[in-house]
């Protein structure tokens, strides 16, 4: 076959260059961490003016719903429809900045779809500020990644880069961009590994570190250098209540497989109801007008409500009555389609649960009420890995948030109590959901473009041991390397692959993530992304393919 040529006879948009960084040279190890600096800079600069311009639209929904001195009704409504009908028309001028921008990063990366970058910043500062200011329940932290990996491709795109490194300075922006919301590097780094390629590639891992440490460093340097929360870390809780951990970490499997069920059905509500898409964000904006006055813990992100829970607590009923307002503000405000994501709403309603949960067991078996803060903190964790099924990045978001490694213990039985939970449940990770939905949307403007994908080989795969011709791979996957070590491995039929053998394939842009998902699985890495949706042109059929001309010569 012609190396200039794809698989389906096109011009490759893949240069040597890029097979030589995927490879690891020393020179392009450089390359790549002055590449990631860039985009980590850049990226946290604009993921930071957009943590400043949030939080003035925060303040300034308290003040016009709950302050001393609201906006009068017969001025508000008016001024909110009109607000909600501007961002109505935003997200028709670009629609890939609805929601979070999560999903949309994830579907870029696999080559589905192709964000316009400058439309989507424009769109995600305007929109999300505007949905913000209305007092909707959504976060900073999805649309922060979503300006972070736009920047990333903007640069790219200005540099003319090719379509590896372009991936790399998308996945480096969505790292920093996480990185620059929450004060937690470490958690953006892994956030790229754990949930957006959901595998572990040295080159990623070197760029997003890159990318992360520098919005980071620009972050504290406007933000000073203390954790988000300003409770911070409470004192370790004893060995000896650590069995109540086990009852939360139930708890918050099965409050997070009714969140994502719940996010799901009301955008499925939304469908259903004879309106213009432009006009579905004055419904929650409406809303807002209701609950703000009556409950303005529940406006915004969500940072308010935890930093009130952790600092005042409350009774029993006041507790469950924010879980559950904010649990369908939440989802009634992201299933409109605003601009605006889900991640720090739904750590702050694990925080509720932990708290109410601690308050029930301090008030029920005599346990210290000073411990409801711990409770408090490992919920959180609980309930964003039943939610999104990343308990690495959840047990580091919340450590870093907190500024302690003291609760690791704790975090983390919680963390892995909840994902199972939810698993038994058979909740699907929100971000894959949206992703098929967003993905069935876009399934007739999909990319084409050929894709190099990654997959490093675990024990147990049932690729160990077994040579290339042997292998089912995939059908409209292409080998072009097997890294073992520092050595390079030109693939052949009778090549016999290894635990730790890093597998380069180039794969049909058709069927880049399908494709991705059965090398994952055959490397030994349990993907659950896509699962229910096959685009057209990819039945189950043809996943595999049965002869032996693309498994190496």
């Amino acid at each position: 076959m012609d190396k200039n040529r794809s698989m389906s006879g096109k011009v490759r948009p893949v240069t040597m260059k890029g097979f030589s960084l995927l490879a690891g040279g020393s020179g392009y190890r450089v390359h790549v961490i002055f590449q990631g600096l860039a985009v980590g800079l850049t990226a946290g600069f604009a993921s930071i003016l957009y943590r400043i311009l949030l939080g003035q639209a925060e303040r300034f929904s308290f003040f016009a719903l709950s302050g001393e001195e609201p906006i009068p009704i017969p001025l508000l409504v008016p001024l909110w429809c009109l607000a909600a009908w501007v961002i109505g028309r935003i997200m028709e001028w670009e629609p890939l900045a609805r929601g979070s921008g999560i999903p949309q990063v994830e579907g870029e990366l696999l080559g589905q779809i192709s964000m316009n970058w400058w439309r989507v910043l424009t769109a995600k500062f305007l929109g999300g500020a505007l949905s913000i200011a209305l007092g909707l329940s959504l976060g900073r932290e999805g649309p922060s990644i979503q300006i972070g990996s736009a920047s990333g491709k903007g640069i790219a795109r200005l540099g003319k880069k090719d379509t590896l490194e372009e991936r790399l300075m998308i996945s480096s922006g969505a790292s920093a961009g996480l990185s620059a919301a929450f004060n937690a590097p470490l958690a953006g780094v892994v956030f790229a590994l754990e949930e957006v390629h959901k595998s572990f590639s040295p080159l990623i891992l070197l760029s997003a570190m890159t990318a992360s440490l520098a919005a980071d460093a620009v972050s504290k340097y406007v933000f000073g250098l203390g954790p988000i929360f300003s409770f911070g870390a409470p004192e370790p809780l004893p060995l000896g209540l650590y069995g109540y951990l086990l009852l939360l970490g139930v708890l918050c499997g099965v409050g997070g497989a009714l969140f994502c069920r719940l996010i799901l059905s009301v955008q499925d509500l939304y469908g259903k109801i004879a309106v213009a898409p432009r006009y579905r964000i004055v419904l929650p904006a409406l809303a807002a007008v209701i609950v703000g006055p009556a409950l303005p813990l529940v406006l915004g992100g969500g940072l308010p409500m935890v930093e009130h829970l952790a600092h005042h607590g409350g009774s029993l009923g006041f507790i469950l009555s924010l879980f559950l307002v904010n649990l369908l503000f939440t989802a009634f405000s992201f299933g409109s389609g605003a601009p605006g994501g889900i991640f720090l709403p739904m750590l702050a309603q694990g925080a509720a649960l932990g708290a109410l949960y601690g308050t029930a067991v301090a008030q029920l078996c005599g346990v210290d009420p000073s411990t409801v803060t711990n409770f408090l903190v490992v919920g959180m964790a609980g309930f964003f890995t039943a939610v999104v099924r990343a308990p690495i990045t959840g047990i580091l978001l919340i450590t870093e948030m907190t500024g302690s490694f003291s609760h690791l213990l704790a975090v983390s039985l919680v963390a892995l109590t909840a994902h199972m939970t939810a698993d038994l449940l058979k909740a699907r990770p929100i971000y894959d959901a949206l992703l098929v939905r967003l993905l069935r949307r876009s399934a007739d403007s999909r990319g084409q473009r050929d894709l190099l994908l990654e997959a490093s080989i675990c024990p147990g795969s049932p690729l160990d041991g077994r040579a290339i011709r042997e292998a089912a791979l995939p059908k409209g996957c292409l080998l072009v390397h097997v890294l073992r070590g520092d050595e390079k491995i030109l693939p052949r039929g009778d090549t016999v692959l290894a635990v730790g053998d890093r597998l380069i394939a180039l794969a049909d842009g058709s069927r880049a993530r399908r494709v991705r998902e059965v090398l994952l699985e055959l490397a030994g890495v349990p993907c659950q992304r896509g699962r229910g949706y096959v685009p057209p042109g990819e039945g189950e059929d043809d996943l595999r393919d049965a002869g032996g001309d693309r498994r190496g010569e």
